[in-house]
């Protein structure tokens, strides 16, 4: 379901096979994977924009959960501008960037602000890093991938992947963090992928069925 939005059930009745529906940061995780990655593959996608997602790929197959919902990380606790425990998502509402009477965050804010200096030193890119970190860690410890992955339209910037890399340099436990593959429409290139690979297992499938039947007349 999305929102009221049944797409499985609209759309069901009009293909002959099965209807797949799943959010945008889990199609991405899955262009990942399509990228060269093997089967047994295990990694950690961020999606850093204007909303915040998580996917985690385990043995090349992405980790949905009971709900669907694995990988909300906009609530994870972590460091706030002034040290003090919050959620992920209110680091942003600190920093003033997000969009007028919205939870988006305002991207061309941020990337402007990314070298902005703060009265403790630190700059905006090193605060960001800082909440990253937090929300970075409490993935590897329950995944344990082999990398993170960064995308979204902030998440591939260089300084951000340079400070988060810095600030996990000291953690008693990390991997190496990397930018996305796709910086275009990683959604599309995940779900294109899928249904290529659908697309040939279907066909391998009516071929096995046919010489089968071939052998029994």
């Amino acid at each position: 379901m999305v929102g009221d939005l049944d797409a499985v059930a609209i759309l069901g009745p009009l293909v002959r096979d099965e209807v797949l529906v799943d959010n945008d940061v889990n199609w991405a995780a899955r262009a990942e994977t399509a990228s060269g990655a093997g089967p047994g593959d295990s990694f950690v996608y961020v999606h850093l924009g204007e909303g915040l997602g998580c996917a985690a790929v385990a043995d090349g197959e992405v980790y949905r959960g009971h709900h669907g919902v694995a990988g909300e990380i906009a609530h994870i606790v972590t460091a706030g501008l002034h040290g003090e425990a919050i959620s992920f998502t209110e680091v942003f509402a600190q920093l003033g960037l997000r969009r007028r009477r919205s939870t988006a965050i305002d991207v061309d804010a941020l990337l402007g602000s990314l070298t902005t200096q703060h009265p403790d030193g630190r700059t905006t890119a090193q605060v960001l890093a800082e909440a990253l970190r937090g929300v970075v860690l409490a993935t590897i410890a329950l995944t344990d991938p082999d990398r993170v992955v960064l995308g979204g339209t902030w998440g591939r910037d260089a300084r951000i992947i340079d400070a988060l890399t810095a600030a996990l340099d000291a953690a008693p436990r990390t991997v190496p963090v990397v930018r996305s593959t796709h910086d275009h429409s990683p959604e599309r290139a995940g779900a294109a992928a899928e249904a290529l690979e659908k697309l040939r297992a279907s066909i391998t499938s009516a071929r096995t069925q046919a010489v089968d039947d071939q052998r029994r007349t």
